[in-house]
């Protein structure tokens, strides 16, 4: 493996992996709220994560991250359930953002363009298109892919920007702007409790990524140093965006039904009413900035997780071939080339028809469950690898109870119904049922390695 990642590049990664505005939909029925959810969550899931991480990576940088670090403090089983449960996730996420990049490219040319989301065949193209971009990059080697998510999380942070800039000319211009959208100030008051708390584990799924440095550990110039600074400015800066970017938008106003880029028509809306003649050209501007970011989101899921799968690999739990690295390029490249064909199957299936998307939400929402269980093993391992080395001077203190605890609520909180949905037993046993499914393949794909590994060492 070929050290490739310093520490600029480690930052952006961190904010255009965890940074996604299109998330701040999610909470608008919340209305202000749910920027106070934002802000438990940053302080309950996100600070203990990027502590936790800062911290094993001083004392034990391992490629592969998370399931290294279970894989050190709870043995072979519980390492390998911990990295089917990451690397699964990332099957069913990042199909979702390469179809982004589709729905957001329509905006491009107005109503020209406005037929791409209409034309499945044209949003297969598109989607995997880039998608195989970034992978083929990607397998060229970490310094060639590590551009799209440094240009992603430029992209990031100057939509987070925007985003601020179009709340402050709506507050002050004469005219007010934005007409026509649902205001999210005072929330939705028709739901109750039990839907509200239902839109937790959302919020704490949008926070996960900080640990994708800490995946690509062996590939870092200095992992033990750079890392968990990288964790420290990147951390900051994803908790700054994510608030500023929640109170802009309850000022803004976000368009209902729309959580792929309802932020974006939220701004240019307020451009429209600016009633400028260089409003268009700054509102595509905006949508390539989303583009952009969209891209290197994917792109960084689509890398470090892969390395997952290589780690295991190498422990024998996966056929010997997932721990192969590319002789030239020096990248676990039958890992990225799984990732790649597994996302492309899945964005066939997404557009193949009404009841085959369905089926793809269901299990899009279970691997909220899944990502969620990998973070318990991320505290549960950080206090007791610190607790076994004595080391005093690590922050674990109370950080890794209050991190277990935020995501053992959103794990509950993962059978609630969010408010979207109507049936909600058809939802649970649906949800229930594509997370024991995948876990059982995960299992199977286990003790068939394990069983064969005995029989070779025999």
């Amino acid at each position: 493996m070929k050290r490739a990642l310093r520490l600029r590049d480690l930052v952006l990664l961190n904010i255009v992996a965890v940074y996604t505005p299109a998330t701040l939909a999610q909470n608008m029925p919340l209305g202000r709220t749910g920027l106070l959810v934002w802000g438990l969550a940053i302080l309950a899931f996100m600070l203990p994560c990027a502590a936790a991480v800062a911290s094993l990576s001083r004392i034990a940088p391992r490629e592969g991250g998370i399931y290294a670090w279970t894989h050190l403090s709870f043995g072979d089983f519980h390492g390998f359930l911990c990295g089917w449960c990451y690397w699964v996730n990332t099957f069913l996420y990042v199909p979702s953002v390469f179809l982004g990049i589709a729905a957001v490219a329509s905006l491009l040319g107005g109503e020209r363009t406005a037929w791409l989301n209409e034309q499945p065949l044209a949003v297969a193209l598109l989607a995997i298109g880039t998608l195989w971009i970034a992978t083929l990059l990607h397998l060229f080697g970490l310094r060639e892919g590590a551009w799209l998510q440094n240009l992603g999380a430029i992209g990031r942070i100057a939509m987070a920007a925007v985003i601020l800039i179009a709340a402050i000319w709506k507050l002050a211009a004469p005219n007010g702007g934005g007409a026509g959208l649902v205001i999210g100030g005072a929330g939705d008051e028709s739901l109750d409790f039990w839907r509200k708390a239902a839109l937790w584990p959302f919020t704490l799924n949008a926070l996960v990524g900080l640990d994708l440095g800490a995946a690509m550990s062996d590939e870092a110039d200095a992992p033990s140093r750079d890392i968990p600074r990288s964790l420290l400015i990147g951390g900051a800066a994803v908790g700054s965006c994510y608030l500023v970017s929640c109170a802009a938008l309850l000022v803004i106003g976000v368009p209902g039904g729309n959580i792929i880029y309802g932020h974006v028509l939220a701004v240019n809306s307020v451009l429209v009413n600016a009633d400028h003649a260089w409003t268009a050209l700054l509102g595509l501007l905006i949508i390539l900035c989303e583009l952009a970011g969209l891209l290197g989101s994917g792109a960084a899921w689509l890398a470090a997780p892969a390395r997952i799968p290589f780690a295991i690999g190498i422990d024998r739990y996966l056929p010997r071939p997932f721990a192969s690295v590319h002789p030239r390029f020096g990248t676990p490249w039958v890992a990225l080339l799984t990732q790649a064909v597994f996302s492309t199957l899945l964005i066939l299936v997404n557009i193949w028809n009404a009841t085959l998307q369905e089926a793809y939400l269901t299990l899009l929402g279970g691997s909220i469950l899944l990502v969620l269980i990998t973070y318990l093993y991320l505290f549960t391992s950080w206090r007791r690898i610190v607790t076994r080395q004595q080391i005093t001077e690590s922050p674990v203190g109370s950080l890794w109870l209050v991190g277990t605890i935020a995501v053992s609520i959103g794990i509950i909180t993962c059978f609630i119904p969010p408010p979207v949905v109507g049936d909600a037993l058809r939802f649970e046993a649906r949800l229930v049922g594509s997370v024991l499914g995948m876990l059982a393949c995960g299992m199977i794909v286990y003790f068939r390695e394990r069983y064969a590994g005995r029989l070779i060492r025999r």
